[in-house]
């Protein structure tokens, strides 16, 4: 579900997990003295983290109630994990993973009153891995290959309802400069600017009708900066944050844009411009709160700030006479104005060790 978040909303939270974190620091295990020193990994040795929860809220009510409210049951679980190895003194591997999906089922009210169950609707969907090897010669910045893979679990984006499975996929090769600002368990922060190749893959429906598909793919290269940012507060609340810019220098269909031109593009209801949008520069912020009330019940708070002025995962598709076919999908993909996303959820979480 998209939120634009509040101000007000964010600081009640911050201050109440913050407040829950400091009254409970009488009875919290004191903090490792090695948590506050920079971390020293053993060569060779992998360090994995993995960390699995679920969410549920739920109401119902009564045929007769008379407030009027409509019962829902939403769900949402997460798997979000990490393996770091110091494989040489000159060479680190870090790979991550985060995967995420939940559902939403609400009443609906009939004409007659009846009450009746709607189908379950996708709230909450993510895939993405990546894995960085940083070169570590105590240079004043890291050289650094990287991967990362995106996508979903489900595509609901059909107009029609129907349904395409890990779709789309985004793959992405960089390679750049980077610097570890800070280094310690309980605190870390990871610099990254570089160039990166990006490629896309997408499935979609043949027709209006069947199950039929075909997939198009479409390519850009461009500049990227990633800032990833970890906070442990007395080993309660934890902030992770990823801050991601990449400004594309081309795209590979845009020259499908140019050839039907101005005129064609304002006839099939687009913006004459629609090809620089391709171009403009994304920003993905993603902010996470978790606060620990017990080993397995958290607090969990996501925030993001999404810009993505133009969809690349969609591209333009026309028939043998040059005509724009897919005008309603290419117009969907347009997002001009900034998105918002924010949840709150109590649930069960356990990390493993």
């Amino acid at each position: 579900m998209l939120k634009i978040v509040t101000p007000g909303l964010l600081a009640v939270l911050i201050a109440g997990t913050v407040s829950t974190a400091f009254a409970q620091e009488a009875i919290a295990p004191e903090v490792p003295k090695e948590a506050k020193e920079k971390r020293v990994l053993e060569v060779g040795k992998w360090y994995p983290t993995l960390e699995g929860g679920l969410n549920l809220t739920q109401a119902s009510y009564s045929e007769n109630w008379k407030g009027g409210e409509t019962g829902s049951v939403s769900w949402n679980a997460f798997l979000n994990g990490s393996a770091e190895n110091q494989v040489k003194p000159t060479l680190n591997w870090l790979s991550s993973m985060k995967l995420l999906y939940g559902q939403t089922r609400r009443q609906e009210i009939g004409a007659n009153g009846d009450r009746s169950w709607g189908d379950a609707e996708k709230s909450a969907d993510l895939i993405q891995i990546e894995s960085i090897l940083r070169l570590t010669r105590n240079w004043a910045v890291d050289p650094y290959l990287s991967v990362r893979y995106e996508s979903f679990f489900q595509d609901i984006t059909d107009p029609f309802g129907r349904k395409l499975w890990i779709n789309p996929m985004t793959f992405k090769e960089s390679t750049g400069i980077a610097r570890k600002f800070k280094d310690r368990e309980d605190d870390q922060l990871l610099m990254r600017a570089g160039f990166t190749a990006r490629e896309n893959y997408r499935q979609f429906y043949a027709s209006d009708t069947g199950n039929e598909t075909f997939s198009e793919t479409s390519w850009d290269v461009g500049a990227e900066l990633i800032v990833d940012y970890k906070k442990v507060f007395e080993q309660r609340l934890t902030y992770v944050s990823r801050l991601s810019v990449y400004q594309p220098f081309n795209w590979s269909k845009n020259e499908i844009f140019d050839a039907l031109g101005p005129d064609s593009l304002i006839a099939a209801g687009l913006s004459p411009d629609i090809a620089s949008y391709a171009t403009t520069v994304d920003v993905d912020w993603q902010n996470t709160f978790t606060t620990k009330v017990t080993k397995f019940i958290s607090f969990n708070f996501y925030l993001e700030i999404l810009y993505d002025k133009y969809d690349n995962t969609v591209v333009p598709i026309v028939d043998d006479n040059g005509a724009l076919t897919n005008a309603g999908a290419i117009d969907f993909s347009v997002r001009k104005k900034g998105q918002f996303k924010q949840t709150f959820g109590v649930g069960l979480s356990y990390t493993f060790k």
